[in-house]
């Protein structure tokens, strides 16, 4: 299994602390968010690890680990870094935000996941959020008879089971093969992209509504334990209480 981590935004909610280090390398008490995320997987005997950066590159030291280099970061969003690594889109993979920390408890449920394309969701999205102050609203995914109908940021009714979307999709080989295909087929998109005003301020979200609507199957993964996405100062301060 290899990961990709999508490292490249400048973090400008955080900007007191991210003039001049990326959100990736903020640390929480003497570690890094993305050292956590890296020593949780070495321990867990996962080695290949990319890293894809843009701001502030220059930064990243950290060894044993492979870079991809988002110069044009500032371009575009999420999904415009993922085309970064293309290439490094095969087998077994896990695609990351490099913003989140979590505990083992959640990489055992990540892990044991089998389906070719899934994600990891919490469904206890509702007092994280009301907890997280001047939190964005989250990215929901809403899941009937145990599969994802739908993932956005926008705020909508539904009758449907939903969740939080962690900032994690797991990949088996065929489902690399599927989210490569994917991209192929609309990367010349012209226009309105899902939840985004055109492709090239797609997220990671985008891409995979784009599947659901192709009637690709995307299974939830349903952890339950410690974890934090940092957005905000107040989020940073929640996560040194948690993982301190």
């Amino acid at each position: 299994m290899k990961v990709i981590f999508l490292a490249a935004g400048s973090g400008r909610r955080l900007e007191e602390y991210t003039q001049n280090l990326p959100k990736a390398l903020v640390k929480i008490n003497d570690s890094s968010l993305i050292d956590l995320q890296i020593k949780l997987l070495k321990k867990n005997k996962i080695f290949k690890i990319i890293i894809v950066r843009g701001y502030k590159k220059e930064k990243f030291s950290i060894k044993d680990v492979e870079y991809i280099d988002d110069d044009k970061y500032s371009t575009h969003d999420q999904l415009g870094s993922l085309i970064c690594a293309l290439k490094e889109i095969s087998g077994d993979v896990l695609v990351m935000f490099a913003d989140i920390v979590f505990e083992q408890k959640i990489l055992d449920q990540i892990i044991n996941s089998n389906s070719d394309i899934s994600v990891a969701v919490d469904q206890n999205w509702k007092t994280r959020y009301n907890q997280q102050k001047n939190k964005q609203f989250p990215a929901l995914v809403e899941i009937k008879n145990d599969k994802v109908i739908s993932i956005t940021e926008k705020q909508k009714n539904t009758s449907n089971q939903t969740a939080e979307f962690l900032g994690i999709l797991k990949l088996s080989e065929n489902g690399s093969r599927i989210l490569v295909d994917t991209i192929a087929k609309v990367k010349d998109h012209v226009g309105k992209f899902h939840d985004s005003i055109n492709f090239r301020s797609a997220k990671l979200t985008d891409i995979l509504q784009e599947m659901i609507q192709s009637k690709q199957e995307i299974l939830p993964i349903f952890v339950d334990g410690k974890w934090i996405e940092i957005d905000t100062a107040n989020d940073l301060k929640i996560a040194k209480n948690i993982f301190g």
